[in-house]
């Protein structure tokens, strides 16, 4: 006789099927950028896709090299910065985002993933500095570069992806966290530790999209807690998809903070 969560399982497996079939219907998998069909994002089409080279500070968009928060502005933030990989008015970024997000086409994971090493490839580039090292060539230019680069840059040994986490109730809507799927194709790909379950959204509150900058600061506010051990000054890397006022990634690094770590930084694909 079957086991009652061997029932379950097959029920919500053939649910899983039966969405994934009408979703299949409603939307065809196409290009989004060209409309050919067989793929979300045609190779030719992805290759056109810009990396977002100039970074800025979150809070009052002063341009600087890698987004963190200028002096002003990051006494009243819990992140050191936010790495922003593209531009949230680029349609085809934006359509890939949305239908991920509320199509369900958890393909397009993989292709935005994807794009998100490929921004982090470039962003090590720029800060790892190729050729530099402590030798003659490691003149006052050279020094100034990496002085200023982000510490968790230069040893990834010692850092750690942790993906924003969904309340349980919105992932079983959705049926998976689109951060998660990000995180472990960047974690992958750059042989990143990832804690997928360390940080965990206890309380479930309203979208933020729908929420002015004030609203979302009260609407996130303790929302998170880490129930993993200590993390004894490890440099983080939060992964999301989309950063608007940055108050839910702030929150996460306060609370990542609290638990020990050291440089907290966000990397997303888009700034909404």
């Amino acid at each position: 006789m079957p086991h009652l969560k061997d029932i379950l399982a097959s029920t919500n497996d053939h649910a899983k099927k039966t969405r994934d079939f009408l979703l299949d219907l409603i939307f065809p998998i196409e290009c989004v950028a060209c409309g050919h069909e067989g793929t979300w994002l045609c190779r030719r089409c992805f290759s056109r896709l810009k990396l977002k080279t100039g970074q800025y500070c979150l809070d009052c968009k002063q341009p600087n090299r890698f987004g963190e928060f200028c002096a002003v502005c990051a006494p009243a933030r819990s992140l050191s910065g936010v790495w922003i990989a593209g531009d949230y008015e680029d349609r085809v970024i934006a359509k890939m985002i949305k239908g991920l997000k509320y199509h369900f086409a958890r393909e397009l994971a993989d292709i935005l993933g994807s794009y998100l090493s490929l921004f982090f490839k470039d962003l090590l580039t720029r800060s790892r500095l190729s050729g530099i090292h402590l030798r003659s060539d490691l003149n006052r230019e050279n020094f100034t570069r990496i002085k200023s680069a982000p510490g968790v840059l230069f040893d990834l040994s010692r850092s750690m992806i942790v993906p924003v986490p969904l309340h349980k109730k919105r992932e079983r809507w959705r049926g998976f966290n689109q951060s998660l799927f990000l995180a472990e194709k960047l974690a992958k790909n750059f042989n990143i530790k990832i804690n997928a379950t360390g940080l965990v959204r206890t309380r479930h509150s309203r979208p933020q999209a729908k929420l002015s900058g004030t609203e979302r600061l009260s609407n996130i506010r303790d929302c998170f807690t880490w129930s993993a051990p200590a993390l004894s000054g490890q440099n983080i890397i939060i992964v999301d998809d989309v950063v608007t006022t940055g108050s839910t990634l702030d929150e996460c690094a306060r609370v990542l903070k609290k638990a020990g770590a050291g440089e907290v930084w966000a990397l997303v694909v888009a700034k909404g």
